[in-house]
Parts: C-alpha cells; sequence; structure tokens
C-alpha cells in the first residue's frame, strides 16, 4: 500500500467573514431617514399626550366625583379648550346644546342628559342607572369633544 505523505498538509485558510456595516451611501440616507421618521412619531405622540392631559384629568375626577358635580367638570374643561366668553356663560338649553354640537353626541339632548345642568343646581335624587348613564356620557364627551 501507497502511504500519502500526510506532513505536507496545511488548514484551509478560511476568508474573513463579511463585514455587517453597509458599504453604500443608500444604507446610511435609508437609516437617518428612518431615524427622522421615528423622532417626529415620537415627538408628536408626546405633544399629543402632553396636551391631552387635561382629558385625563376629567376623566379621573369624573369617575370619582358625585352625579351634582359633573356639569362642573365638563364646564372645566371645556374652558381648557375654548375662550372663556365662549364657554363661561352658557347655561341652561344653550349648556346643552354645546355639549352635544362639540362632541357630536345626541344623548345630551335626552333624558337623563339633558337634566345634567338641573341634577347639579338642584342636587335632585337620580336612580343609581341614571348615575352610570349621566357618568358614562360625560365620560364621553371628555374623549370625543373636538375643539
Amino acid at each position: 500500500m501507497n502511504s500519502a505523505d500526510l506532513s505536507k498538509l496545511h488548514d484551509f485558510s478560511q476568508p474573513p467573514p463579511p463585514s455587517w456595516m453597509p458599504h453604500t451611501i443608500g444604507w446610511y440616507v435609508l437609516f437617518a431617514l428612518f431615524f427622522a421618521a421615528a423622532v417626529f412619531l415620537s415627538a408628536r405622540a408626546l405633544r399629543r399626550w402632553i396636551r391631552n392631559r387635561y382629558r385625563r384629568d376629567a376623566l379621573r375626577q369624573i369617575q370619582l366625583a358625585p352625579v351634582a358635580q359633573l356639569s362642573e367638570i365638563l364646564k372645566r374643561t371645556a374652558l381648557v379648550s375654548w375662550s372663556r366668553p365662549q364657554v363661561a356663560s352658557l347655561t341652561g338649553k344653550d349648556w346643552i346644546d354645546f355639549l352635544a354640537s362639540s362632541s357630536g353626541l345626541d344623548a345630551f339632548r335626552s333624558v337623563p342628559g339633558d337634566r345634567i345642568e338641573s341634577i347639579a343646581l338642584s342636587g335632585s335624587d337620580v336612580s343609581a342607572r341614571e348615575q352610570q348613564h349621566l357618568k358614562q356620557l360625560a365620560a364621553d364627551w371628555v374623549r370625543l369633544h373636538h375643539v
């Protein structure tokens, strides 16, 4: 048998692994665009979150307040978004119409939504179901109103 001379063998030489860094300018431009878009969207979301702080506060107050204070909470919330002369003088039917038109909720024009201010002024008793309905209606207005 012929024995092969193994002393002259050596390991295979491997090329270096390819770099993960992009080699063309296009990739850097694309990364910069993605980064700029992420910064822009994050800044816009932060600005919206800060701008809607009054809504979160109002929703918290609605959950904790008795029904007699709902009209007051809604009025304070409206004063944040609209000017004082435009909102502060609204009472009665004008206030109810404002609530309905600024949010698109026609439930303010029917019972018990149309009594939200009279309940606050007279302190009259309402059933537990009506209380829950009024709180839900007030919370919906806070979420949905548009300036």
